[in-house]
C-alpha cells in the first residue's frame, strides 16, 4: 500500500457525491424534451431516443471502461468523465442551435452516455476501500446523489432555459458540470498506508464476512462464478420492474386510485425523493444486516406492495405503497457496489461493477416495453403487476440461492486447463488460507507450460515455503493472527504471477509488507550437530535448492521474490 494521502474520507465521499449529482442530471431529460420539440420540430419519440441512447451507453461504457478506472485510478477516470459529459452537453447545445438531430444523438447519447458510465463507476471502488466499516453507507451516499440529481437539476434546467435560452442552457450546464466534476475528481484517491483509522479497520473485520471476502478475485475470475450471474439477475429484475412502474406511475395512479392529473404529476415528482432516499437508507441498513439479507427484504417487500397496489383505491395508501416500492428500487442500485466488495473483493471492483451494470442497460430497454406489452395483453394494470410479482418471486428465490453459494469454502474456482494460459496472476490476503488456491493455480499453470511432474513438485514446494514466510512474517498483524491459528483479514496481500519464458517458467511473489530480502539469509551449517544449529533458515535453503534460479528485488514499495524452473 502507498504512503498516506492525508485526505479525509468524508471529503472523498463528498467528492463522489459531486460527480454523481452532476451525471444524475440525466434523469431531468424530460425538462429538455418539450422545449427541444418546440424549437427544433422533432417529434417526442425522436427527442426521447437521445435519452435512451445515453442510458444504453452508460451501461456499455461502465462495462468496457472498468479496467481503465482500475488502471488509471479514480482521479484520471473522473476527469475523463467530466470531459466526456461536459462536451456531450456542449455538443447538445450546438445540435439544438443547428437543429441537427444526428449531432444530438452523438453528443448527448453517445459522448454524454460514456461520461455517465465512467463517472458512475469512477468513485465507487475508491469509496469501498476508504469505508471498509461502512461500505453500504459510503456507496449509498454517492448513488443517492445520482437519484436526487433530478430534483436539483430539473428546476435549474427549467430556469436556465427561460432565462438564457435552450442552446445556452446546454452550454452553461456543460461548463458548470465540467467544473464540479473536475474539482471533485481532483480530490479522489485510494487510501494509503495509515489513512484508515483503527476503528475503520476493526469495523471491517467485525462486519459481515461472506466466504469470498477471504481473498480477492479478478474480474475474469468473478465472471467464472455462479454468484456473478445470480447478482446480475437480481439487479436486472429489480431495475426492470422499477423502470416499468415509473414509466406508468401517473396513468396507473389516475386509473387505480382516482388521482387527478395534477395529483399524479406531484406523485411522480416525489418518486425521485423516495428513490434517492431509499438508496441511502437501504445501503446504510445493509451495513448492519448484511447485503444478502437486504436483497431478500427488498424483494419480499416488493412482492407485498405489488400485490396490494391494484387492490388499493385509497389515494394516500396507494401513494405510500408506491413510494415504499421506489425506496426498494433505489436500494437495489445502492447496495450493489458493497455487495460486489463482499463477495468478490475490492481488487477490481470497478471492473466487476461495470460488468454488473450491463443489467441496467438491458433493463432500461426491456422494462418499459415489457410493461406496455403485458398491460396490452392483460387488459389492465392488475395483470401487469401480477407479472411483476412473478419476477420478484424469481428474484427472491435467487436471493436465497446465493446464500448457499456463499457458504462454499473459501477457495479459488478450479479453472479448466485451457484457462490457465490466460491467468497471469492471483492476488489474495496474506493468510495461510491463500496456500491452496495458489497451489492450484501454480500446478495447473506449470503443467500447461510444459514442466514435467518432478519439476512441478519442486516448484510447488518452493513456492509454498515462500508464501508461508510472507504469511507468517511480512505483516505484523497477520503474522500474529496466523501464529494464533485463525485467519486475520486485513489489507496485507500477496500477489503470485506465473510467467512463461522461452526456456523456463518464472514465478513472482509480491507483497507490500516489511522490506526484507529472504535470499540474504545465510545458508545454514548442515555439518554441525542438531544441538548446535541455529533455529530457522531451512525454508530459504530449500527454496535455493529446489529452484534453478532465484532473485529478489524491490518494485516500488513492494518485495518481489522471483523463482524460476527450467523446462
Amino acid at each position: 500500500m502507498s504512503a498516506p494521502t492525508g485526505k479525509n474520507r468524508w471529503l472523498i465521499a463528498a467528492s463522489a457525491v459531486g460527480i454523481h449529482l452532476s451525471i444524475g442530471s440525466v434523469y431531468a431529460w424530460s425538462v429538455f424534451a418539450k422545449p427541444i420539440v418546440g424549437q427544433c420540430g422533432w417529434n417526442l419519440g425522436q427527442t426521447q431516443f437521445a435519452f435512451s441512447l445515453a442510458i444504453l451507453f452508460l451501461g456499455l461504457s461502465a462495462a468496457f471502461f472498468g479496467k481503465y478506472v482500475e488502471k488509471h485510478g479514480p482521479r484520471k477516470a473522473g476527469l475523463a468523465a467530466a470531459t466526456l459529459f461536459g462536451l456531450g452537453l456542449a455538443g447538445s447545445g450546438l445540435a439544438v442551435a443547428w437543429q441537427n438531430l444526428a449531432l444530438l444523438y452523438l453528443s448527448y447519447g453517445v459522448m454524454g452516455g460514456m461520461g455517465l458510465g465512467v463517472g458512475y463507476i469512477a468513485p465507487i471502488s475508491t469509496l469501498v476501500k476508504w469505508f471498509p466499516d461502512r461500505r453500504g453507507l459510503a456507496t449509498g451516499l454517492a448513488i443517492m446523489g445520482f437519484g436526487f440529481a433530478a430534483l436539483i437539476g430539473g428546476p435549474l434546467i427549467q430556469r436556465l432555459i427561460v432565462d438564457i435560452g435552450l442552446a445556452n442552457a446546454f452550454f452553461a450546464l456543460g461548463a458548470g458540470y465540467f467544473l464540479l466534476m473536475s474539482c471533485s475528481a481532483l480530490y479522489l484517491a485510494p487510501p494509503g498506508q495509515g489513512d484508515l483509522t483503527e476503528r475503520a479497520r476493526r469495523g471491517a473485520a467485525g462486519g459481515p464476512r461472506p466466504t469470498e471476502d477471504h481473498w480477492r478475485l479478478t474480474a475474469k475470475q468473478a465472471l467464472r462464478t455462479r454468484r456473478f450471474y445470480l447478482l446480475w439477475l437480481m439487479l436486472f429484475i429489480n431495475i426492470t420492474c422499477g423502470i416499468a412502474i415509473i414509466s406508468v406511475a401517473s396513468p396507473m395512479g389516475q386509473e387505480l386510485a382516482g388521482l387527478s392529473a395534477a395529483q399524479a404529476a406531484a406523485m411522480v415528482g416525489l418518486i425521485g425523493l423516495f428513490n434517492g432516499g431509499g438508496r441511502l437508507a437501504w445501503a446504510s441498513l445493509s451495513d448492519y444486516i448484511g447485503r444478502v439479507n437486504t436483497y431478500t427484504a427488498l424483494f419480499a417487500i416488493q412482492i407485498i406492495t405489488f400485490f396490494l397496489l391494484p387492490k388499493t383505491s385509497d389515494a394516500l395508501l396507494f401513494q405510500g405503497l408506491l413510494f415504499l416500492t421506489m425506496t426498494c428500487y433505489g436500494g437495489g442500485f445502492a447496495c450493489v457496489p458493497a455487495y460486489i466488495g463482499d463477495i468478490f473483493g475490492t481488487r477490481q471492483l470497478a471492473v466487476v461493477h461495470g460488468y454488473i451494470l450491463t443489467a441496467w442497460a438491458a433493463a432500461g430497454l426491456v422494462g418499459p416495453m415489457f410493461a406496455a406489452h403485458v398491460r396490452e395483453h392483460s387488459g389492465g394494470y392488475s395483470g401487469m403487476l401480477g407479472a411483476f410479482i412473478a419476477l420478484f418471486v424469481v428474484a427472491l428465490a435467487v436471493s436465497v440461492l446465493i446464500r448457499f453459494d456463499l457458504k462454499k469454502p473459501a477457495a479459488a474456482p478450479e479453472p479448466q486447463l485451457a484457462d490457465y494460459a490466460s491467468m497471469a496472476y492471483l492476488a489474495m490476503p496474506a493468510t495461510f488460507q491463500a496456500l491452496e488456491p495458489i497451489r492450484r493455480l501454480l500446478v495447473g499453470q506449470a503443467k500447461a507450460l510444459g514442466l514435467d511432474q518432478l519439476k512441478v513438485g519442486r516448484l510447488e514446494l518452493a513456492v509454498e515455503e515462500a508464501v508461508s514466510n510472507v504469511c507468517q512474517y511480512a505483516y505484523n498483524n497477520e503474522a500474529a493472527a496466523n501464529r494464533a491459528g485463525y485467519a486475520y483479514q486485513d489489507t496485507g496481500s500477496i500477489t503470485v504471477r506465473v510467467k512463461d519464458e522461452p526456456t523456463r517458467v518464472v514465478v513472482e511473489l509480491e507483497d507490500s509488507g516489511l522490506a526484507f530480502d529472504p535470499l540474504s539469509v545465510p545458508t545454514p551449517d548442515l555439518d554441525s550437530s542438531l544441538e548446535e544449529r541455529q533455529v530457522g533458515r531451512m525454508g530459504v535453503h530449500l527454496i535455493r535448492q529446489l529452484t534453478d534460479a532465484h532473485d529478489y528485488f524491490r518494485r516500488g514499495e513492494a518485495n518481489v521474490l522471483r523463482l524460476a524452473m527450467n523446462k
